[in-house]
């Protein structure tokens, strides 16, 4: 937000230079030709000055933007990590989770395995 105001007010201030800078040059007409120069030079260096600010603008939008990319990265990898630590806990316990004793009845070939719950799991598997 401090961001856009930044900006909005560096237009603003552009705008107001680029006022002066015409009015100068109206100005300078009636005078010699060093002054002439000068006010040459000082229109070069704010259309610079514009360049560098577009410039510096969009330096900071993409920086912005893939800070943004970052967190997101960031935050889905914690979700992830997270999702892994919750299923983690049984396993880290010793006792199998319900997927991985009906994964190994049906490798055993064990009939009605599908309709069995972790107990009667257990049981077949002869662990029980």
């Amino acid at each position: 937000m401090a961001k856009k105001k930044a900006e909005k007010d560096a237009e603003k201030a552009l705008i107001t230079a680029r006022a002066a800078v015409d009015e100068a040059q109206r100005l300078v007409k009636k005078l010699d030709k060093k002054t002439r120069k000068e006010a040459e030079d000082l229109a070069a260096a704010l259309e610079q000055a514009a360049k560098d600010a577009k410039k510096a603008s969009q330096r900071a939008r993409k920086t912005a933007e893939a800070a943004a990319k970052d967190a997101k990265e960031k935050a889905q990898a914690a979700r992830e990590r997270a999702r892994t630590a919750a299923s983690a806990p049984a396993a880290s316990t010793g006792i199998p989770t319900f997927r991985d004793l009906r994964d190994r009845a049906k490798a055993q070939g064990i009939q009605g395995y599908s309709r069995m719950n972790k107990a009667q799991l257990l049981h077949a598997l002869g662990e029980g």
